[in-house]
């Protein structure tokens, strides 16, 4: 069996890196996040590493305070042996993820921190509605490219909810 970080574990990386309260809360709602979509997709059929969804987001933003924190944060995880944690840690800000098909535990993670503010869930349109105004100040001209991930998104977000044969705002606004 492959080795997975525990919440326990995850919480001595937080004191360790000084990580901050209110980003501990966001680990754990991302986390919270992808692994109840990840439960939901195995009961119909598929075969999700729950325990790699859970570690790995709860561990995805333990070196936030660091520049390049992803990279950061995947060093830690490899130095303690948790190979793949380490490799959904270090893609969680740049990866793409469009295609139904090849859906994987890295996509829901980074799919649970796309669908959450702080440590809550905010569905997809209040999160980047969250991330446009955030650039409006620095990034005026990426603002296009954001709309466009948006719906790519949210073409996949459409694929994901017919697989489990319900929303996923259904799974955490009721």
């Amino acid at each position: 069996m492959t080795k997975r970080i525990s919440r326990e574990e995850c919480e001595q990386l937080y004191m360790i890196h000084e990580t901050p309260k209110h980003v501990i809360g966001h680990c754990n709602a991302v986390a919270h996040v992808a692994l109840t979509i990840g439960r939901k997709l195995n009961e119909h059929g598929y075969d999700f590493d729950l325990d790699l969804i859970e570690g790995a987001g709860l561990a995805h933003d333990v070196a936030r305070v660091q520049e390049e924190h992803g990279h950061v944060g995947a060093e830690i995880l490899r130095n303690l042996g948790y190979e793949d944690e380490a490799d959904i840690v270090e893609v969680h800000m740049s990866r793409h993820i469009y295609a139904f098909e090849t859906l994987s535990e890295m996509d829901l993670v980074c799919i649970g921190d796309r669908l959450v503010i702080e440590d809550h869930y905010a569905g997809l349109d209040k999160r980047f509605e969250y991330i446009i105004n955030k650039a409006k100040a620095h990034y005026p001209h990426r603002i296009w490219k954001i709309e466009e991930n948006r719906e790519k998104l949210r073409a996949l977000l459409g694929q994901i909810e017919e697989a489990m044969g319900q929303t996923i705002d259904s799974l955490f606004l009721e």
